[in-house]
């Protein structure tokens, strides 16, 4: 009797120990096999971001080339146009240097053209304030030449889809709503366009028509990205699971091929039941989500991904919760073997090789289970760090954004002073002393002392690196001290060469000086450099935009 029960708990000890990685996804044959693809895509993913690089350096080293101001706007808008779905800061940067070379040449139509190229990176960057900017600098739709309308709208709705606040991807926000209803008219109806913005800005799309036109499209590509995007909204509003896995996971693969660090798709499949159960899958995808937020500069999508981060420690925590109970499973079982095995032994020689065999099935599921705890503590460590980062880059743009706001406030406030002591002086018949005070530099002097501090702490905020670097283009004894926490003059001038003000009546505009004392200063300057003097404001502006990319991000 005593041996029939030996034998049950040994086969019942096998049992379990075999049924513990038996997990499924629950998902089909179809959608695991593009899960695969999305993963072997994922493998590539470097090689496929510095093939973009190498593109973008390429229309870079094109630039010296460019004939007159027409030419190089079509160039800048090119690497924009490259920039655009792979770095936020650059887009912006080079839509910037196309305005400015349109706005030389004096055409209206080149200059309407670079507006709609900063509109596009100021909105992706979900920069919508400057964003605003443009569209009032801009206009109303009804005031463009037509043959633009259809690209302003395309503009206008997507900036109002990004303005909203969403309640979830399938609800749309008020502001796309109202914007697909004032601007859909100007698009060019059934257009991948028209359909994309329909289905999404909407929440009515027509799947149909999507399927069609997405058969036409080339893949990968941006549009192609975004019809896909569009139908995974319509099959999750209808209920149809697997087709809305299909093609959000396809839209993900679209823009990983294309490099594209400016994505949502990803995000979205992060967000559902499908990758929820299956842990080792969706921390790969959130460690290359993490990567374009940092890439791309995307505070937005960073604070979209922390819940996400926050949600796979929990189930690392439960996992380990449950591996120990069933580590004290197997060591119980294990006790209990052991026994019945020496028991069995003394019974039969037969019967001891049966107890053998489980007992090295034991051993190997006992380390397998020691491999994954070590596994989780090591992905454990990386997401701590990846959301280290995730929370500096944020606390750098909200110091700054305070700090940007208190400087408005801090001149307000000077601005009634002034207003309410000229208005007394008047008042009481003082008009010289009134004069006096107008005539008076002083308050000026202490408005641009205190603009000069805030701007040099948010420059060296975001790039606390920035005196090293000139530093490395100068002779020795004209090199500057790299521990100051403020800029002088001249690193201010060229601190507004590295965002994009190159000419020295803008930089003497931002910073009140003379154009006379700008050109001196750049002159002071290109005297110490260390290499050629005339490539020496090239290579402070391209500090960071070629090559500086990447050492900025880290």
């Amino acid at each position: 009797m005593m041996s029939l029960k030996s034998e049950i708990i040994l086969r019942v000890t096998v049992l379990f120990l075999a049924s513990l990685p038996a997990v499924s996804n629950g998902a089909s044959k179809d959608v695991n096999v593009l899960l695969d693809s999305l993963d072997k895509v994922a493998t590539r993913r470097l090689v496929i971001l510095t093939k973009k690089q190498s593109v973008i350096d390429d229309l870079k080293h094109g630039i010296a080339d460019m004939p007159n101001d027409e030419s190089l706007v079509s160039k800048y808008e090119q690497i924009f146009q490259e920039y655009l779905h792979f770095n936020g800061d650059s887009s912006i940067a080079y839509a910037r240097k196309a305005l400015t070379s349109a706005e030389r040449t004096g055409q209206s139509s080149l200059i309407l053209s670079a507006q709609f190229c900063l509109l596009r990176a100021y909105t992706r960057q979900g920069m919508m304030g400057k964003g605003y900017e443009v569209i009032n600098q801009i206009g109303k739709i009804e005031q463009v030449p037509a043959v633009y309308r259809s690209r302003y709208a395309d503009m206008l709705i997507d900036f109002s889809m990004r303005v909203g606040l969403y309640k979830d991807d399938i609800v749309p926000a008020k502001d796309a709503v109202e914007a697909w209803a004032q601007y859909s008219s100007y698009l060019i109806k059934d257009s991948p366009e028209y359909l994309f913005y329909q289905a999404v800005a909407t929440g009515h799309g027509d799947i149909k028509k999507m399927e069609k036109v997405l058969a036409g499209l080339s893949k990968p590509s941006f549009m192609a990205a975004n019809i896909y995007y569009a139908l995974s909204l319509e099959y999750r509003r209808e209920g149809k699971e697997e087709n809305f896995y299909k093609n959000v996971i396809s839209s993900a693969i679209n823009d990983m091929l294309l490099g594209n660090t400016e994505v949502s798709s990803l995000i979205s499949l992060l967000n559902t039941p499908l990758l929820e159960c299956d842990l080792n899958r969706s921390s790969r995808y959130v460690k290359i989500c993490s990567d374009n937020v940092s890439r791309y500069h995307d505070v937005t999508r960073a604070l979209a991904i922390m819940p996400i981060q926050n949600r796979i420690n929990d189930q690392l925590t439960k996992i380990r919760s449950q591996e120990m109970t069933v580590i004290i499973v197997i060591a119980v079982f294990f006790f209990i073997a052991l026994v019945v095995s020496i028991y069995m032994t003394r019974q039969s020689f037969k019967r001891g090789k049966k107890v053998k065999r489980s007992l090295d099935a034991l051993r190997v599921s006992h380390n397998k289970q020691s491999q994954l705890m070590e596994q989780q503590n090591a992905l454990t460590e990386q997401l701590k760090d990846a959301n280290s980062k995730l929370s500096g880059h944020i606390s750098v743009y909200c110091r700054d954004f305070a700090n940007v706001y208190h400087l408005v406030s801090t001149y307000i406030t000077h601005e009634k002073s002034m207003k309410v002591e000229i208005y007394n002086l008047l008042k009481a018949n003082s008009v010289r002393k009134a004069i006096r005070l107008l005539e008076s530099n002083a308050v000026i002097d202490n408005q641009l002392k205190s603009f000069y501090q805030h701007f040099d702490h948010a420059f060296l905020a975001i790039n606390p690196e920035f005196i090293h670097r000139i530093n490395s283009l100068l002779r020795p004894e004209c090199r500057f001290d790299e521990t100051q926490t403020e800029l002088n003059t001249s690193l201010r001038i060229y601190a507004l060469l590295v965002l994009g003000i190159t000419d020295s009546v803008g930089i003497a505009d931002f910073l009140h000086l003379s154009s006379q004392t700008v050109y001196n200063y750049r002159l002071k300057m290109r005297r110490c450099a260390l290499g050629d003097e005339k490539q020496f404001d090239d290579d402070v502006i391209n500090l960071y935009n070629e090559g500086g990319d990447n050492n900025k991000k880290e």
